[in-house]
C-alpha cells in the first residue's frame, strides 16, 4: 500500500479487514502445462538466459477469480483507502497462489530427480507482453480457469498472473526476479528509499 511501516492501528485494521474479505471471496485457480522449449516462440535474451540448461518448460496461468475484481470496483465507490487495501491484499494473494503452484511443480519434478527455475513472466526484462495470447492458449486458460485476455492485452480477471518456469535434469536457477528484470526500476519508490520490494 506504500505505507512507510510505522505502527498505525487504523492502517493495520484496514489491511486486516481487506485480507479477511479477500479470503472470503477469492476463488483461486491455476493451471500449468509442461512443454518442450520450442513449443512457443519466446523472444528476448532474458528468457533465453532464464531457460539456459533447461530441456523443457512449464507455462503457468493463475487467477483469483472475477469476484475480486468486482469487489474492488464496488469498494472504490465508498472508500479509495479500503479499495487500495483490498487491491494490495489481492496482489499478495495472487503471488501466494503462484508460489503454491510453483511448489507443486517443484515437487513433481523432484520426484523424478529433476529441477526447476523460478517464475519469469511476460513483461520481465525484454520478454514482451505479446507472448501472452499464445501462453494463455497453450494453457487452455479461458476454458480451464476462466482467464482470458482483452484485445489491448489486459488479463481478465485483473488479479491474475502468467509465467514460465524451466525444467532440467541438472540443477538450474534461471534468472532471479529483482531490480534487474523489473520495468519499474527507474521509478521504483522502494529503490528511492534505499530498499527493495522484496525486503
Amino acid at each position: 500500500m506504500g505505507h512507510a511501516g510505522q505502527d498505525d492501528e487504523d492502517i493495520i485494521q484496514i489491511a486486516q479487514a481487506a485480507i479477511d474479505r479477500l479470503t472470503a471471496i477469492a476463488q483461486p485457480r491455476y493451471r500449468y502445462v509442461k512443454l518442450p522449449l520450442d513449443a512457443m516462440k519466446l523472444p528476448g535474451e532474458d528468457i533465453c538466459r532464464h531457460l539456459a540448461g533447461c530441456d523443457s518448460m512449464y507455462l503457468l496461468c493463475a487467477t483469483l477469480g472475477a469476484a475480486v475484481d468486482r469487489e474492488i470496483r464496488f469498494v472504490e465507490r465508498t472508500s479509495m483507502l479500503n479499495a487500495l487495501a483490498l487491491d494490495a491484499a489481492a496482489g499478495d494473494g495472487i503471488e501466494k497462489v503462484c508460489d503454491h503452484a510453483q511448489e507443486e511443480i517443484r515437487t513433481l519434478e523432484a520426484n523424478s530427480g529433476r529441477f526447476i527455475t523460478g517464475r519469469f513472466s511476460p513483461g520481465y526484462g525484454d520478454l514482451p507482453m505479446t507472448v501472452q495470447p499464445e501462453l494463455i492458449r497453450l494453457c487452455d486458460a479461458p476454458r480451464r480457469i476462466g482467464l482470458s485476455l482483452t484485445q489491448s492485452g489486459i488479463l481478465i480477471p485483473r488479479k491474475s498472473v502468467t509465467a514460465i518456469l524451466g525444467a532440467s535434469s541438472v540443477p538450474v536457477e534461471g534468472r532471479r526476479r529483482g531490480c534487474g528484470t523489473c520495468r519499474m526500476t527507474a521509478s521504483c519508490p522502494f529503490r528511492k528509499r534505499g530498499i527493495t520490494c522484496g525486503s
